[in-house]
């Protein structure tokens, strides 16, 4: 059994650990600056917190970070100061939403540190009893995490260059977070028009799939939204790599950063409001 660092207590971190320790691994984090929820769900799931990152750094064997793309950088940065003095350090895994041109940084960071790095990507919910999401993999030691296969997540490697797994992960986000935002752009429209009733009635008769995706989601995206703002960045930078138009994720940002402010961003996963209605979310009451 290893023992596994995670860094990052949001849903997905506090769930990855806890499907690794049914495993039997020893998980550990380090919750300095937590919020008062992440430090909650690591307790409550027997997640054991050391003392300071140094401390993790030098205790594990491999180290995810799994934390809100716009601290992705500058965690890894951070990571590779603190392992500049330890003798054995651990496989470093960037789990983010973060576009290549990111990955490429962090991996310049991590090899002058001579911290050994490998590209994530997170494709679907945190891992349950019954379902795991996948784990895209790219790059050099992919070996490392071999072992953890089927456990918190189902591995895919990818047979490329590091970045290959988060770019990947755009591709993926940039369709599923993109279509939500368009959902909420678009009904958003139409409460301002005077034409929401009329616009779901024929959503309902020809676009019965989208309907029910709108009803799903909006109501939770508050909760999500500040975290999916940079994502919208991130996967802009992506496509303007491959020479691709942005401006609808540029666009998508800003649907994000206006739901980030509503009144129901303090929510979080765990206490979303159930009844609440796609037109009450929008509305931010």
């Amino acid at each position: 059994m290893a023992a596994i660092g995670i860094l990052g207590m949001g849903t997905m971190g506090a769930a990855v650990g806890t499907a690794l320790k049914t495993f039997g691994h020893r998980v550990l984090t380090d919750l300095g600056g937590r919020s008062d929820v992440s430090v909650q769900r690591a307790n409550e799931r027997g997640i054991e917190a050391v003392g300071n990152l140094n401390q993790l750094v030098t205790e594990v064997d491999i180290l995810f970070s799994i934390v809100p793309p716009d601290r992705a950088l500058q965690l890894a940065e951070t990571l590779a100061d603190t392992s500049a003095g330890i003798s054995k350090r651990p496989v470093f895994v960037d789990a983010n939403a973060v576009a290549p041109l990111t990955v490429q940084r962090m991996m310049l960071v991590c090899e002058n540190a001579d911290l050994p790095f490998l590209d994530g990507g997170i494709v679907g919910g945190p891992p349950t009893v019954a379902t795991r999401p996948r784990l895209y993999l790219a790059g050099s030691h992919t070996d490392a995490v071999a072992s953890l296969d089927g456990q918190a997540f189902d591995h895919v490697v990818l047979h490329g260059q590091a970045g290959q797994a988060s770019m990947f992960k755009m591709l993926y986000a940039g369709l599923t977070k993109g279509l939500n935002a368009l959902l909420v752009n678009q009904l958003t429209a139409a409460e301002r028009a005077g034409l929401f009733e009329a616009y779901v009635e024929e959503l309902a008769m020809s676009q019965q799939a989208l309907l029910a995706r709108a009803e799903n989601v909006i109501p939770r995206m508050p909760a999500d939204a500040e975290r999916w703002t940079p994502e919208m960045r991130e996967i802009a930078s992506a496509l303007a790599e491959l020479g691709l138009p942005t401006g609808f994720h540029r666009a998508a940002e800003r649907v994000m950063q206006r739901l980030a402010s509503s009144p129901f961003a303090a929510e979080t996963r765990e206490t979303v409001d159930p009844g609440r209605t796609v037109r009450d979310t929008l509305r931010g009451k």
